[in-house]
Parts: C-alpha cells; structure tokens; sequence
C-alpha cells in the first residue's frame, strides 16, 4: 500500500469511527433507559459486598463480567449514566477493531456499521452484549496469530465465556474449532509451532472459562427467571422448532418479523431460515475453519432458542454476529485441499470461487441427476453469494435507520420522564410504592432510592426473580397501601397500569400519567394516596 493510500485509508477508519462515536453519544444521552438495564446497575449499587453480588447474580441468567466492571464504575459514582458511557466505549471499540482490521470492503464496513445491530441493540441499550462483541472481534483481529500462540485467544475466550450466555456459545465454538484444527492441521494445511506447555496452558484457561461461566448462569433452586431449572423444552414440538428457526430470519434480515402467532408465517421464514443457512454454509463449503466455528455456533443458539428462551433481536441477533465472524475467519483460513493458500485476503473473494466440476462417469443416471443438482446448487450460490451478503447487510442498515431515530424521538422507556417530574414537583420525599416491581425498578434506578415494593412487601430498587416474590392485583396493591398508611400521612403510587379499583378507607387522586414509551408496558400513573376522611 501506498503512502498516499495507506493517509486515505487511515482517514476512512478515523472518519467512520469518528461517526459512530458522535452518533452513539448523542443516542445515549437521549435513550431511556429500561428495567434491563438499569436493574443490573441497581443489583450492583446496592449489594453489599461482591460475595452478596454474587449471591444475587445467580437470578440474572448471566456470568458476571459486565457485573464487574459495572461495581468498578460505580466505586466512582452512582449515577448509572456512567454506565452508558462505558458501554459507549465498549461500542466504539468493537467498531474500531472490525474497520481496521476485518478483511471486508469499505462498503460493507460501513453498512454493517450502521447495521441494526451494532447501530442500535448494541449501542442504546446498555447491556452486557456489548463486552462480548468486543471480545469476539478482539479474537478475530489476533486469530491469524494462533499458529504461535494460543495464550492470548484463551485467554479472550475465558472472558468472553463469562460476558453473556450467548457469548459463552460463541466462545465454545470457537475455541471447539481451534481445538479441531489442531488436531486436523495436516489434513487442511495448517501447522502449529506452539508449544506443549502453551497449548495445555491455552486449554486450562479455555476450559475454565467455561465452565466459571456455566457455573455462574446455574440458577438456585427458588429462580422463577424463564422457569429457572425446571422449565426446558425437551419434547419435540415442530411449530416451535418452526419457530426457532424464524429467528435465523430475523437475525440477518431483520426488516420484515414473521409473527410467531400466525402458523403460516413461522413455517414460510422457517423454511426460508433452512435455505439461508444451507446457502451460507455452501459459501464456507472450501474453509473449513470458518465452516466448523459457523455450524457449531449457529447449533448451540438454535439449540437454546428452542429448548429454553426464543429471545429478542438483541438475543438471536448473535446468529448475525456469527455470520460476521465466519466470514472473517474465513479470510485467514486456508482452503480445504491441503497445502492450498488463501488466494484473497478480503470479501472480494465472494463470488470469485469457481463452481465444482461433474464428475465424467456415473454408475446410474440417478447419481448423474445428484451430482447435477449439486453442482448446479454450488453453481448458484458461488455466483450470488456476494449479492446475498449484500443483501443482509444493506437490510440491516434499513433496520438501523429506522430503529436509532425512533429512539430520538420516542422514549424506549417512560422512566426517565416520570423520575424527572417526581424530582421536579419534589414528590422523592415521600413514602413511594410502586407497581408492578419489575417495571418501576427503572423509575428507583432514576431517582437514586428505594421505593416500596407489593410483590415482595419491601423497600428495594433491583428485583430478583425467586419465590421472595409473587404477582398481585390491584386489590392487594390497595390492601397494602391501607396498611401502610398507619404509618405515613400520604403515599405516592406508581402503577404501570390505570387503577380501576378504589377502597373505602382509601382517598385515590390521580396526579399524572406518562404514557410516552416504545416499551408496552414502562408507562407509569401517578397516583396520590391518604386517609379517606
């Protein structure tokens, strides 16, 4: 590369790098933040210790990476904005990794940096994703180093194991697939020069981040978190398998959702979620790297999906992170005929590949007609599987261009709001219950406090999903403001839905309703409570 070239190239990834960050700071500072974020940040503000952290992260259904840096940030404030800023950094960089080091062209670094995923979802939304995308680019950008040293990948993979659960399938599957082309290297033309003391340390570190991982997501005997232990899909059930495989769809085209409630949809995008992923691993067919880590990590979620949690975008999203990631692998691996190099070193090479040739002989006309339909299949995706990439990654860019301006406009969450108007009319002074706890949890994140909870007949801010808890009406949440009333003068009520009960020892004034959220049921009334006289 030229000097001149190289100062273009630079400028590209400063200016789109620039971009995204500018972007993302003038997302977070205007996003909402919901129960899932901000329940995590109060889990860690107010547990005592990091063994009682650890005691209440096993109701979470996730390791506790993002946990620790969260205790770290809140050692200097408890302002959870902090942890938007993290995670805006955490962001950032994982874009940064991806447009200076991925072998993809200028365009598709650019549409899939504007991508629903990584535009949006990981992001806005401060969760623990983003640490993990962070980590599977990291090892993308060291993997062509392996043949060396396996110490740095291991240790990535131990890390990125205890980010999220979906992560932790990620890490499995790849470090599964070092594990194979190890074994495998003579056959596929790779060779190793680590030593043996590297490759058992590389393996230890791998295997216990694993298993720190799954010893963390365990969850005690009394979760009720997505059934906790008891609530698994083991018998086969083919529209919810149907409907597992929908989310391949919207994974890596998430602009048009089949509905799960309408039996046609789920089976037209499941059959069509079939066809994505046979054309995607014939696009891998002649890398057998990058195939391995696509099939193994496509399986575990898939497997997931249908037998314990169907997920949202920012779940299932990880099959299109996947996709990424095969994709980059497979600009570093070699071909699957031994000793045969890699001939392109970026996606130019999609579409580049010539098709398989028929065999001259046949024993029957039926093996003929086989190997025709075969070739003709390779045939079709080697000519079309640049423009299916394309495809994936323009529809993610329409995604994110609608997803990341609704959020300017439209409050995710209608917590924020309601928090500044109890600040504003000075109401955090008062006695406060609120209703549904899980909902309202964002509102005591907001305002710094604890607020009385019916569900588990407690002050707190976070909720743990256990057996502490359980649901109540309206009626109940009544009984136990009268109770509470020998003790206070007045209450304010906040309920995540309209009160239509009232009791006789009870005088109920509505004060106000904030009904401005993208999130159904984050929309809070605002209710004041004395004595009846």
């Amino acid at each position: 590369m030229t000097k001149t070239n190289n100062i273009k190239q630079q400028q590209f990834i400063s200016v789109l790098i620039g971009i995204y960050f500018c972007l993302g700071l003038i997302g977070i500072f205007n996003h909402a933040m919901w129960r899932d974020e901000l329940n995590v940040w109060l889990l860690v503000r107010d547990s005592n210790s990091l063994g009682e952290l650890f005691d209440n992260l096993q109701y979470e259904g996730h390791p506790g990476l993002w946990y620790i840096c969260l205790a770290w940030l809140n050692q200097f404030t408890d302002n959870p904005v902090i942890m938007q800023i993290f995670h805006l950094l955490l962001a950032t960089g994982s874009i940064s990794l991806f447009v200076k080091y991925s072998p993809f062209t200028r365009l598709q670094k650019i549409l899939f940096v504007f991508g629903y995923l990584p535009i949006y979802e990981y992001l806005l939304i401060s969760r623990n994703y983003a640490i993990g995308i962070l980590l599977v680019f990291a090892f993308c950008t060291l993997f062509e180093q392996r043949h060396k040293n396996y110490l740095i990948l291991a240790i990535i993979l131990l890390l990125m194991a205890n980010a999220n659960a979906y992560c932790l399938f990620i890490a499995t599957a790849l470090g599964i697939t070092l594990i194979l082309e190890y074994l495998l290297g003579s056959r596929i033309g790779y060779h190793s020069t680590a030593s043996k003391l590297n490759l058992l340390s590389s393996l230890a570190i791998f295997f216990l981040g694993i298993l720190s991982s799954i010893a963390q997501m365990i969850p005690p005997t009394d979760s009720t978190l997505q059934g906790g232990l008891s609530l698994w899909r083991l018998q086969f059930d083919p529209r919810h398998l149907a409907t597992a495989l929908t989310r391949v769809w919207s994974s890596y085209l998430p602009v048009i959702t089949p509905a799960d409630s309408k039996y046609l949809d789920v089976i037209v995008f499941a059959i069509i979620s079939l066809v994505l992923l046979l054309w995607i691993s014939t696009i891998l067919r002649k890398k057998p790297v990058a195939w391995c880590f696509y099939s193994l990590g496509t399986l575990e979620i898939l497997v997931f999906t249908y037998t314990k949690f169907l997920g949202s975008a920012r779940h299932y999203g990880h099959l299109y992170i996947i996709l990424i990631v095969a994709l980059w692998l497979a600009s570093y691996s070699p071909q699957s005929r031994k000793g045969e190099a890699l001939a392109y070193k970026n996606l130019d090479f999609i579409g580049k590949m010539p098709a398989p040739m028929l065999h001259p002989y046949s024993q029957s006309s039926t093996f003929v007609r086989v190997e025709q339909a075969i070739s003709s299949w390779f045939f079709l995706v080697d000519k079309y599987k640049k423009a299916l990439i394309m495809l994936i990654l323009a529809t993610q860019v329409l995604a994110g261009l609608f997803a990341f301006p609704r959020d300017l406009f439209k409050p995710y969450s209608a917590s924020r709001e309601t928090a500044r108007f109890i600040q504003a009319q000075q109401l955090d002074k008062m006695f406060i219950v609120g209703s549904q706890d899980a909902r309202v949890s964002p509102i005591s994140g907001y305002l710094q406090r604890q607020i009385y909870y019916p569900e588990s007949q407690a002050l707190g801010s976070f909720v743990l999903f256990n057996n502490q808890r359980t649901e109540v009406n309206p009626a109940i949440v009544l009984e136990q403001v009268s109770q509470l009333m020998q003790q206070q003068t007045e209450i304010l009520l906040i309920l995540n839905y309209e009160l239509d009960s009232s009791r006789a020892d009870l005088s109920i004034s509505p004060l106000a309703e904030f009904t401005n959220s993208f999130i159904h049921d984050e929309k809070y009334y605002l209710y004041i409570v004395k004595r009846a006289p």
